[in-house]
């Protein structure tokens, strides 16, 4: 075996550089990047609001973990390591006395840790990136350091969580993120405009001092990527201030990390490429039509590593969307909406991101500006130097899908599939789930083969088959026929009350009641929910001759029940509500649950008429609206 090349060893007298500082009010672990030796970064654990005991035992650990014999040589790596002790830095503050040592922490301070990350199929990784800086901890309890030391959490079912999105699922998420790219964009032509005019001498300094003083600034920004600075250099001169903050003013010019984040789903969705690809996308491309073709197609050159020597490949971008045009939506930036075609999208991020992109010296399609120059979300925790190519400082091409859930999350958007409780549960975005979608949609591979579109990413996705579609189908169907099969229960009218109050025999003999159930019906005392019985002792929903223990749903198709002009407002809010329900619930379950009431009440409602319709929908109040929400819920039913 062949000895090697020996390693170079550093000159006499090398001091290695200073990573951990504890001095005075100081708490900070600076990290030298290993990918990029130009780039050191300093954590400040000093902002952590723990005790100081805690704050300079994680400074320890985390100066072991990545300093030079840790496991950590990424810049990256290192900022998602802090951002995870951040996380569990929250999850001790919720106990009712916190933690002040070491010897403090408790196993259940990891439990909590991993129920927090929620069913993103990360938590499991989340759990064992932190317990493998935790274990560097020094003065932990024996119990504590044996839950570290455990197997990491098995991550949650693939499967579910990688799934493609339900036709709602997606529409939230596409909505959201055209409406952040519309605003975006909307702002940056604005201040282009306003900046093209201050440069072409349009603007007066004697006239419009202020539009002038805002043009200088909008220069310096477009520029540079910089303000003007006060004497001392440690912040805004003063003419600048009235203006805005650093980050108003330059993102009146640059993309924020979030709009970036929306780009990135919208791409990902239309072009089907993945996510790491689109984000490292770069902003040379051909256009093969010459820019006069009848279809504008962009080519541009993409990399997928994991293909190994087949990474690099070609993809065209055209001005087709995948599906069917999308209809007009209010403010639309062109007649033709940029942001439903690929062709569109990607001219509209190089168009936005093109003095980033001659700041930062980048030649990538997405570039943007943070608070903070750091490879992670904005923290005052964390601060990146640059040691060369300082102009670029606070500007990044380099976008993490973690980024992408974090913008995601703070959409809030809910899941079609409740929990395992039967509780909402908050929708996960990633651009992993949005390319399964395209092909769930678009049945087309795009960088992979049929069979690994077919076998790997369709076939394990439910929503994806067409057998799915058909059982949804076919439930509607039988539901349907079922409600036509049925018949619609008796509805009394206005003058059918009324006539009752004079001659109650006649109208009880019409309707197929006693006498004294049609005073009890016009008294009200025979109502369930959204109608009346007139034989509770009788259902067939129950044992005969028991009182009925049926959902009061049930009451629309059985023989028992009777509508009065009272039930209106009731039956109205319940057929909204259950419609509004689609898109909160798979399509499936929607069908099996609510097909047969909705088309129930549908039929009801129709009878009654347009104008008692509209009539009933005013009447409705709170008290009518909180009562349906209970029985949809199942908290009227007998458990």
């Amino acid at each position: 075996m062949s000895p090697g090349r020996p390693a170079t060893m550093p000159e006499a007298g090398y001091v290695p550089p200073q990573r951990l500082f504890l001095e005075e009010d100081q708490c900070r672990v600076r990290f030298f990047s290993e990918q990029d030796p130009d780039e050191v970064a300093d954590y400040d654990f000093a902002t952590l609001p723990v005790a100081r005991p805690l704050q300079e035992a994680f400074a320890r650990a985390f100066n072991a973990h990545v300093g030079p014999a840790g496991k950590v040589k990424a810049s990256a790596v290192a900022s998602n390591t802090f951002r995870l002790l951040s996380y569990f830095v929250d999850i001790l503050l919720l106990d009712e006395k916190h933690p002040q040592a070491p010897q403090d922490l408790a196993p259940r301070h990891l439990t909590s840790f991993l129920l927090g990350r929620g069913d993103a199929p990360t938590a499991g990784m989340a759990v064992g990136a932190l317990r493998a800086l935790l274990m560097n901890v020094e003065g932990l309890t024996p119990q504590f350091a044996a839950k570290c030391a455990e197997w990491v959490p098995a991550r949650r079912d693939r499967i579910a969580s990688r799934g493609s999105y339900s036709l709602a699922e997606e529409k939230a998420i596409l909505d959201n993120a055209r409406k952040v790219v519309r605003a975006a964009a909307k702002r940056i032509r604005e201040s282009r405009e306003v900046l093209g005019r201050w440069r072409e001498g349009r603007t007066s300094r004697e006239e419009e001092p202020v539009l002038y003083e805002y043009g200088s600034i909008l220069d310096r920004v477009e520029a540079t990527g910089g303000l003007p600075r006060n004497k001392r250099g440690n912040g805004l001169a003063p003419w600048v201030v009235p203006h805005g903050t650093v980050a108003e003013l330059t993102t009146r010019l640059h993309l924020t990390r979030d709009e970036t984040c929306a780009l990135v789903i919208l791409l990902v969705r239309l072009t089907g490429e993945n996510g790491s690809t689109i984000i490292k996308a770069p902003a040379a491309f051909h256009r093969t039509d010459g820019g006069a073709g009848p279809l504008a197609t962009v080519q541009v050159d993409l990399s997928k590593p994991r293909r190994g020597k087949r990474r690099y490949m070609t993809a065209a971008l055209s001005d087709l969307p995948p599906w069917a045009p999308a209809p007009a939506e209010e403010g639309e930036l062109s007649a033709r909406d940029e942001l439903h075609t690929p062709f569109g999208l990607y001219m509209l991020a190089l168009e936005l991101t093109a003095s980033s992109r001659r700041i930062k010296g980048s030649n990538r399609l997405l570039v943007y500006w943070v608070p903070k120059a750091g490879s992670g979300r904005p923290s005052k925790s964390i601060e990146v130097i640059k040691r060369r190519n300082v102009c670029g400082r606070g500007f990044r091409d380099q976008l993490s899908q973690a980024a992408v859930g974090e913008w995601g999350a703070g959409l809030n958007l809910v899941a079609d599939e409740p929990g395992e409780e039967g509780n909402p549960q908050r929708l996960i975005v990633g651009a992993g789930r949005m390319r399964v979608t395209h092909g769930a949609r678009e049945q087309k591979p795009v960088a992979q083969t049929r069979e690994t579109l077919a076998n790997i990413y369709l076939r394990r996705d439910k929503s994806s088959l067409r057998e799915y579609q058909k059982v949804v189908a076919d439930v509607l169907e039988n539901e349907v026929a079922k409600a036509r099969t049925a018949g619609r229960i008796p509805r009394l009218s206005t003058a059918d009350v009324a006539e009752a109050l004079r001659a109650p025999e006649t109208v009880a003999r019409r309707f197929g009641v006693t006498t004294e159930m049609m005073r009890l019906l016009v008294a009200r005392d025979a109502d369930t929910v959204l109608a009346a019985c007139v034989d509770n002792d009788n259902s067939p929903h129950s044992t005969p001759g028991e009182p009925c223990r049926a959902s009061f749903l049930k009451c629309l198709e059985c023989p028992c029940a009777r509508a009065m002009p009272h039930h209106l407002p009731l039956q109205v809010v319940a057929r909204d509500m259950i419609d509004e329900r689609r898109t909160h619930m798979t399509a499936l379950r929607w069908a099996e649950r609510f097909a047969l009431p909705f088309e129930e009440l549908d039929d009801l409602i129709r009878s009654a008429g347009k104008r008692a319709e509209d009539r009933a929908r005013a009447a409705a109040g709170q008290e009518e609206r909180d009562l349906v929400r209970r029985l949809l819920d199942g908290e009227l039913d007998e458990r």
